[in-house]
């Protein structure tokens, strides 16, 4: 997909999208630093962390899902997992039909923990949100909804490849 050329969009909408896309960085950059502090705080180092965050956005899944959805190998998540567990953050859960299969949960006592830790997040956020009109706040929503899904997109198909997210548009098929 090609961005349209500033000459038919204008010169501030170019500048816009530029100072656009530095926030964008920033944000990102930012609630990395966020997110170590946090996750220094209960102990934990950053993996460990972002594995709860994806965990806590695709809710009880596979360990192998996890792993897949963190760029990560089995066994490097295995050890993650431990370390969760260890921590009384997560829990393995043995299916009840198969007991092979395994999901992972959060333990509801230690997430409060976590979501106490990010409450000033959530807290500010609020304060700043009061500047913008409810129809402002409906553009944001649906910019970052729309940015998320192209974010998940972009890693899926780095770490899955297309022909893994769709096998019939894989080359050669027909």
């Amino acid at each position: 997909m090609t961005l349209p050329s500033p000459s038919r969009r204008g010169a501030e909408w170019a500048e816009l999208l530029d100072a656009l896309n530095w926030e964008s960085r920033r944000s990102a950059a930012f609630l990395g630093m966020l997110n170590r502090a946090v996750a220094s705080r209960v102990k934990l180092n950053a993996t460990d962390i972002e594995t709860l965050g994806v965990l806590a956005v695709v809710g009880t899944t596979t360990p192998t899902r996890l792993a897949s959805l963190l760029a990560m190998g089995t066994g490097s998540m295995t050890l993650v997992i431990d370390r969760l567990e260890r921590a009384g953050f997560v829990r393995r859960v043995r299916g009840t039909k198969d007991r092979r299969s395994l999901t992972v949960e959060f333990v509801p006592q230690r997430s409060s923990e976590i979501a106490a830790l990010y409450a000033p997040l959530r807290q500010r956020g609020a304060e700043i949100a009061e500047r913008y009109s409810e129809s402002d706040l409906a553009v944001i929503v649906d910019y970052l909804t729309r940015s998320n899904d192209m974010l998940r997109d972009l890693a899926t198909s780095l770490t899955e490849g297309p022909a893994a997210r769709n096998p019939q548009d894989a080359p050669g098929q027909s």
